[in-house]
């Protein structure tokens, strides 16, 4: 008995030595034998059977990449991709390459939401419902590998009894634009509590449990109609949800105040879709106006500086028809413009460019593929060679040609930490010093500290990092001279504890060679830093010039200082700052940063530095 335990224990231990210790391998192949056997050219793999061997059957002969776990020298599957492989190049034109089955579970798909960084996708799943049905937002991420996961339907609070979709999703990966009826967030919280209080009572004053349980359910099922009672009042079907420590805020009408009157038109909702620029700021919605020139026209809000929407723009009869123009899609250039449309040739999807600043002068619309007839939703991430569409009820990939791709575009990749290098969940700002406006915000993931931005080519711009009880920390990058290729650029902000002592660079005060007068793009930031002296009214500040080594030192001392009384000048005469609060020094080429052997480390020498003295 002790020896067939012993031999029990052993083969436990082997099986499970040989999970935790199972190779996994990429292979590509050919799938022959319906699934069972993959064919490499240099041999012939069994395929195990397992819970994809289903939809593997139904790709014989076709060529895939495999991701498998090695059980000696056969590949037990765990995820794949057809060919054309995702890192293909030099494809036809609008190649469509459909997503793995296992990845929509073999539901009914559409409104495919790719994430700026293509490494995640939200869609839309038709769930049946009885006699009716609903739609529900599900989601998949790709593993280090590049293969997509198993698909999972999202958890409440982004799914209710009633229809729910990701419209866009910001860049930093934290912002979701939904579509919804979720209700009042304070009244919805409100009932919640209320849900949980009763059933603690319940718990409190109910000794057998069936009895419980039998009315616990019955106070779910009374507290259940609360909720889709609120949700049925949403006015305004357009939402943020923010992703908080790991989980999704509950979802937060967009100020869009006069959208009621639209979208609730004699109690019908009239709504074709909507996008929301990578700046958050752009809002472009399909659906009808007293001067719509068909069912549903394309419309263009703009967001205010309070953070609310107004009523739309049309953006005109060479976009607009006497049909329907719907699910509109704006790629991170900010300038193409991707939409259906049944109205030009048909239903298809098209392309049309933003002719100059405005959002009213566009050119005419092109069918971007005979192939794409029946597609009805486009996505597209930053910098790549695929669009993610929905057709039929299935999930596609299609290869974009090169006239047809969006402009390139620059991407921001940072982090926001405090002086130890621990992370921050703060706010990131960034707005164009060629215009003087402001473009558009993010938040950093409070766990890492990571956040993105999706700049477009044309302008120059500053961006900076806020958060309460820190300094504010500005960059500024110059991207006035357009280039024919994407980019992107690595920043860190390290933000110092508001505390004597700690100082900070103003990277986005800049002067002319040899001058001390302020300019105008340097504005932005004096007026921060104004603001800022405003909200800490007990503050006091010094503000230090520093200049390289070039010229005599006499100068460069006088200039330094010149400098810093320049900055001081601006906050007390235009701002208001008593003049007690605000310290001036120059210091010239005496304390570098850097060597002056080169431009490069002069210009880092060439600085105006605040710092907090009281």
């Amino acid at each position: 008995m002790i020896r067939s335990f012993s031999y029990l224990l052993l083969l436990i231990l082997c099986l499970r030595s040989e999970q935790l210790f199972a190779e996994e391998r990429i292979i590509e192949g050919k799938l022959l034998q319906f699934g069972r056997m993959l064919g490499t050219g240099n041999e012939f793999i069994q395929v195990l059977s397992n819970d994809l061997s289903p939809e593997l059957s139904r790709l014989h002969n076709q060529t895939i990449r495999v991701l498998c776990q090695m059980r000696g020298e056969n590949c037990d599957p765990i995820r794949y991709e057809t060919y054309p492989f995702s890192e293909s190049k030099g494809l036809a034109d609008w190649t469509l390459k459909r997503i793995p089955n296992y990845v929509n579970r073999g539901y009914f798909a559409f409104n495919p939401t790719v994430t700026p960084d293509g490494r995640s996708i939200f869609w839309t799943v038709y769930s049946s419902k009885g006699k009716s049905g609903t739609q529900r937002i599900w989601f998949a991420e790709k593993d280090d590998k590049g293969f997509w996961r198993d698909g999972k339907e999202m958890p409440a609070p982004l799914n209710n009894d009633l229809n729910s979709a990701v419209i866009a999703v910001l860049p930093s990966n934290n912002e979701l634009f939904v579509f919804g009826s979720f209700g009042d967030d304070e009244a919805s919280r409100k009932i919640q509590f209320e849900f949980q209080d009763k059933r603690e009572e319940l718990r409190r004053n109910t000794r057998d449990e069936m009895e419980f349980r039998l009315k616990e359910e019955q106070l779910a099922y009374e507290y259940l109609r609360k909720m889709n009672n609120l949700q049925n009042k949403a006015t305004v079907p357009l939402y943020k949800s923010y992703k908080e420590k790991g989980n999704w805020s509950y979802p937060k009408a967009i100020n869009f105040p006069d959208f009621a009157n639209l979208y609730l038109k004699n109690n019908t909702s009239v709504f074709g879709g909507s996008t929301l620029s990578s700046s958050g700021r752009i809002l472009i919605y399909s659906v009808q106006q007293p001067d719509s020139h068909g069912k549903l026209d394309l419309y263009v809000s703009i967001q205010k500086d309070d953070g609310s929407f107004g009523i739309g723009k049309n953006l005109g009869e060479i976009v607009n028809t006497s049909s329907e123009e719907t699910a509109p899609f704006l790629a991170g250039d900010d300038r193409t413009l991707y939409f259906c449309s049944d109205g030009h040739k048909g239903l298809s999807v098209y392309v049309t460019k933003r002719i100059g600043e405005g959002w009213d002068n566009w050119t005419k619309p092109v069918e971007v593929s005979a192939n794409l007839k029946g597609v009805n939703f486009f996505s597209i991430p930053v910098n790549s060679d695929w669009a993610y569409v929905s057709k039929e009820g299935q999930l596609y990939m299609a290869y974009l040609p090169r006239d047809f791709r969006p402009n390139p575009v620059v991407v921001i990749n940072g982090k926001v930490l405090d002086e130890e290098g621990n992370p921050l969940g703060a706010e990131i700002h960034y707005e164009s010093l060629t215009r003087l406006e402001k473009r558009g915000s993010a938040k950093s993931d409070s766990k890492t500290g990571s956040f993105s931005l999706v700049l477009p080519y044309g302008e120059k711009y500053g961006f900076y990092a806020e958060k309460q009880g820190h300094l504010s920390v500005s960059r500024n990058i110059d991207l006035t001279d357009s280039k024919q290729e994407d980019a992107k650029l690595d920043v860190e902000f390290r933000l110092p504890a508001l505390a004597v002592g700690r100082q900070v660079l103003l990277n986005n005060l800049f002067f002319e060679t040899n001058k001390f007068e302020i300019s105008k793009d340097s504005e932005p930031e004096l007026d921060r830093l104004a603001n800022f002296l405003k909200s800490n009214p007990k503050l006091k500040i010094s503000v230090e010039g520093h200049t390289d080594n070039i010229g005599k030192k006499e100068h460069n001392q006088e200039l330094s200082q010149n400098r810093a009384k320049a900055v001081a000048d601006y906050l007390i005469s235009k701002h208001g700052i008593e003049d007690t609060r605000v310290r001036t020094q120059g210091f010239g080429d005496s304390q570098p940063i850097s060597s002056n052997d080169n431009a490069s480390d002069r210009q880092k020498n060439r600085r105006v530095v605040l710092q907090i003295v009281d």
